[in-house]
């Protein structure tokens, strides 16, 4: 027969001695496991699920994102712009989109125009007229539609 080793000693905050845990039962139990390895499955499936679905509806991805430029770009227009102006952006915005609902606009040329809309975006209340006229400008050279003349 073993000796047995004497129970730890009581801790001083807690009086009633600890129990003796026998040894070699150590490790992850085995529903701990299966749930992890649960959890990583769906979390690769989600991740899966959503690449596919990004892959399958990329189009529609940007136009929603380009819309959602677009209204905050509208939102934080200067007092000083003129109606024409915002007529001609608003009329901008519609001829990339209209671009790349066709096809006509390949997205490395956009990427430099979505870099010029979020500077203009994140500028807020400090966005000058030049700032639109001159993404005017860009939109409408995207779209193959030329530049206007600038007043």
């Amino acid at each position: 027969m073993e000796p047995q080793s004497p129970p730890p000693p009581a801790s001083p905050f807690n009086p009633a001695p600890r129990p003796v845990v026998p040894q070699g039962g150590g490790g992850c139990s085995k529903p701990l496991i299966v749930g992890c390895v649960v959890v990583f499955l769906v979390g690769a499936v989600a991740l899966l699920g959503g690449l596919w679905y990004v892959t399958t509806h990329a189009a529609a991805l940007l136009q929603w994102s380009f819309q959602q430029t677009e209204t905050s770009v509208l939102a934080q227009l200067p007092k000083d712009v003129t109606p024409e102006e915002r007529a001609n952006l608003q009329q901008a915005f519609a001829d990339v989109r209209q671009a790349l609902r066709d096809g006509k606009v390949p997205l490395e040329r956009l990427q430099p125009l979505q870099f010029k809309m979020l500077e203009i975006a994140r500028k807020g209340s400090s966005v000058t007229r030049q700032d639109v006229v001159d993404l005017t400008r860009s939109m409408e050279e995207l779209a193959g539609k030329g530049g206007r003349p600038t007043p």
